[in-house]
């Protein structure tokens, strides 16, 4: 059995599988176009940043958006993130605050807290098939 430091060696970053190509909009994008986006692009949520700092996510699944008008900023329906994680994190790190608190997928911060990527419940299973902890099957 390998030691901790051995185990450590071994570790994948976030960095490693977060995905780079951020689709997101500005605060003052307007909704409908923000939707449309959404849409158009099969995403669940839309991050809302301003230049590169996350402000908040826009949720398909907020209610609220089906009575919104499609002029109103995005920045007025956007959810604070309440879940981040750095890219130096472990991406075991990752999976578990998923887990904890039930999302899909998480912004990747910089130290600068600029959004530099998402992880999601897909790069994880990815991982999972590509580099498996463990021999699942054979």
């Amino acid at each position: 059995m390998g030691s901790d430091a051995t185990r450590k060696e071994f570790l994948m970053r976030v960095r490693e599988q977060m995905s780079t190509a951020i689709i997101s909009v500005e605060a003052q994008t307007p909704l409908g176009p923000a939707l449309l986006l959404m849409e158009s692009s099969g995403l669940r949520c839309l991050p809302v940043v301003d230049g590169q700092r996350l402000l908040g996510l826009l949720l398909a699944s907020d209610l609220r958006l089906g009575t919104a008008p499609p002029d109103a900023q995005v920045s007025e329906y956007a959810v604070p993130t309440t879940e981040q994680i750095r890219p130096d994190m472990p991406i075991e790190r990752a999976a578990f605050l998923m887990l904890q608190h039930d999302v899909r997928g998480l912004p990747v911060i910089d130290a600068q807290d600029r959004l530099v990527g998402v992880v999601t419940v897909k790069d994880l299973l990815k991982t999972l098939v590509e580099a498996p902890p463990v021999v699942l099957w054979k």
